[in-house]
């Protein structure tokens, strides 16, 4: 019998060879995290996992350059075929000294100035102990997105319910609790366009407080915690457990206790 699998996943490959890049990509689920960055499921056929440099052509054609995935968030599913990532409308930055070489009109003074050629608005900001220029970002993430969706009228997001954030959060062990991290968990999270690990510290419907590995907190949107890597000990998961355990040994049933619990 024909192995239907390997057979499109060779294709992919032939094709990618032919055509410069990777044509088996597809995006299969989007979840916004702010204005300008979103978590994007992107599925693949081929038996060869996407790299970086796949993703970061795969995002310039098809968003022509306007959003840009962050390849350190970058995270292979492999037994799903799927890759998840962050990625941001681009952001452009110059020079400080750009203020008096192309003559830009301060909006506030020393916080934010206007390229009046280009129209276009600029915040001073610090970086790597530096002031640079960033340029500030009216479109949202979601709108452009949506705007080359219909106008590819795109099949690429009319991939299986099985290339989606809530299947992968269902078949993949911690990800089931992304949705809703709780106090003591261990996360991953996007702040200021960068990663780091940390402790939650609280969660409410809308956000969770994270303390940094490195030091300090920060309140975030749920929706920029990527990763669940631990469950604390207070989790509700556990709590879970031990009811189940306790009603498991008391009735001398595993299958009732976990029915009690959890419900059929």
């Amino acid at each position: 019998m024909m192995n239907t699998n390997k057979v499109v996943a060779s294709l992919a490959d032939k094709m990618s060879a032919s055509i410069g890049h990777r044509a088996d990509l597809e995006i299969g689920d989007v979840r916004k995290i702010d204005g300008k960055t979103a978590h994007f499921l992107l599925a693949f056929a081929s038996d060869r996992p996407p790299t970086s440099a796949d993703l970061n052509e795969f995002f310039l054609k098809r968003y022509n350059a306007q959003v840009v995935p962050y390849a350190a968030t970058a995270k292979v599913w492999l037994d799903h075929k799927v890759v998840t990532v962050v990625a941001g409308i681009l952001n452009i930055t110059r020079e400080y000294e750009d203020i008096k070489r192309s003559k830009m009109v301060p909006v506030i003074a020393g916080y934010s100035y206007l390229d009046v050629p280009m129209q276009e608005t600029y915040a001073v900001q610090e970086r790597g102990g530096k002031k640079v220029l960033v340029k500030k970002v009216k479109d949202d993430i979601m709108a452009i997105v949506s705007a080359r969706k219909a106008a590819m009228q795109d099949a690429t997001f009319s991939t299986p319910a099985t290339k989606t954030f809530a299947h992968l959060a269902k078949a993949s062990g911690l990800m089931r609790f992304l949705a809703d991290p709780e106090k003591g968990d261990m996360v991953r999270c996007m702040n200021d366009d960068k990663t780091f690990d940390g402790e939650v510290l609280s969660s409410s419907d809308e956000e969770v407080k994270v303390k940094s590995s490195e030091g300090g907190s920060v309140t975030i949107p749920k929706q920029a915690v990527l990763e669940v890597l631990k469950k604390g000990s207070d989790s509700q998961a556990d709590r879970l457990k031990a009811q189940e355990d306790y009603y498991s040994k008391a009735y001398g049933s595993p299958e009732y206790g976990k029915e009690l619990v959890r419900g059929k």
